[in-house]
């Protein structure tokens, strides 16, 4: 981390801002202690348009999403944007997720839920809650606006979907665990 006075162990932003896709993890980094890299890297951004400059950056490294993958059930409702989801489960209860969003706000947000989730088992997504994300919001006055809601939405859209293809999962083969 850069700052600007050690004694003061605030974080300078501008000069070496953390990044949640940037930041040195090893592989197995759990979602958990993914969360609290979000969570400290919003809350070093003391400034609004910080944030919002934050999540333009994430939405800019977004994976693409296929156009193809752009149809009414894989939308996530409650948005005030169109916000596009695609879930899938491998063998082993990894969860694959690819997310899009007509504004490039939301993308950011997108793009940090898919650093945070894409590649965790369905436990593991399962376990995140809304409270534990509450720094990603811009710093509009209100947590009640419709950018908090989009995310949260988003999550829960993203837990939903883990949901169905577990019990898809375990309908199929009874023996099925994504605990692993």
């Amino acid at each position: 981390f850069a700052f600007n006075n050690p004694k003061s162990r605030k974080p300078n932003p501008k000069k070496s801002p953390l990044s949640c896709f940037t930041f040195p993890t090893k592989s197995t980094t759990t979602v958990s202690e993914k969360v609290k890299i979000l969570d400290f890297e919003f809350k070093s951004l003391p400034e609004p348009i910080d944030r919002v400059r934050k999540l333009l950056h994430y939405a800019a490294i977004l994976p693409p999403f296929d156009e193809a993958s752009r149809i009414q059930e894989n939308r996530v409702f409650g948005c005030t944007t169109q916000v596009w989801l695609e879930a899938r489960m491998e063998s082993n209860g990894v969860m694959r997720f690819s997310l899009d969003s007509d504004s490039e706000i939301t993308k950011g947000f997108c793009s940090c839920l898919i650093w945070l989730l894409d590649g965790a088992h369905a436990d593991d997504v399962l376990s995140v809650k809304a409270e534990d994300l509450v720094e990603m919001n811009v710093g509009l006055p209100s947590r009640g606006n419709s950018r908090v809601n989009t995310w949260h939405n988003v999550l829960i859209g993203m837990q939903r979907r883990t949901v169905d293809l577990v019990e898809h999962h375990q309908s199929l083969d009874p023996l099925f665990s994504s605990c692993s």
